[in-house]
């Protein structure tokens, strides 16, 4: 029996290993305060769930307002506030979440899009694009 479960540990160690990297690479592609500023403060922003059913448009004005439509699965607005504190990207919203902040670390993946630590996709939808 004790034979027969080696192979299964060593599997899960794999496993674990395999996936501590995973999250050092995102842990080392995190951008900071700056560069979340730069590139998506002031634009359209399309936002989606990772593997979720919300989706909907972001915009976060330069003049620290944002905006947020839910789409899907049922429509709904609000405003809000964001900052950058600690590197990460805080959002507080008038109804959403109970006016409670949250805050989140955001990358930028190999297509491009921006994901964040919370599970939601951004992608940049200026006019004309």
């Amino acid at each position: 029996m004790a034979g027969s479960l080696r192979p299964i540990a060593f599997a899960v160690s794999l496993g674990f290993a395999g996936l501590n990297g995973t999250l050092s690479a995102a842990a080392a592609a995190d951008l900071d305060g700056a560069t979340i500023e730069s590139e998506l403060i002031g634009r359209s922003i399309v936002w989606w769930e990772e593997g979720g059913w919300h989706k909907g448009h972001l915009l976060l004005s330069p003049d620290g307002t944002a905006e947020i439509s839910v789409d899907d699965p049922q429509p709904a607005g609000d405003t809000g506030r964001w900052a950058i504190r600690g590197g990460d990207l805080c959002t507080v919203w008038g109804d959403l979440r109970g006016g409670r902040e949250k805050c989140y670390s955001v990358r930028r993946n190999a297509d491009g899009r921006f994901v964040t630590s919370g599970g939601n996709v951004f992608e940049i939808r200026d006019a004309g694009v």
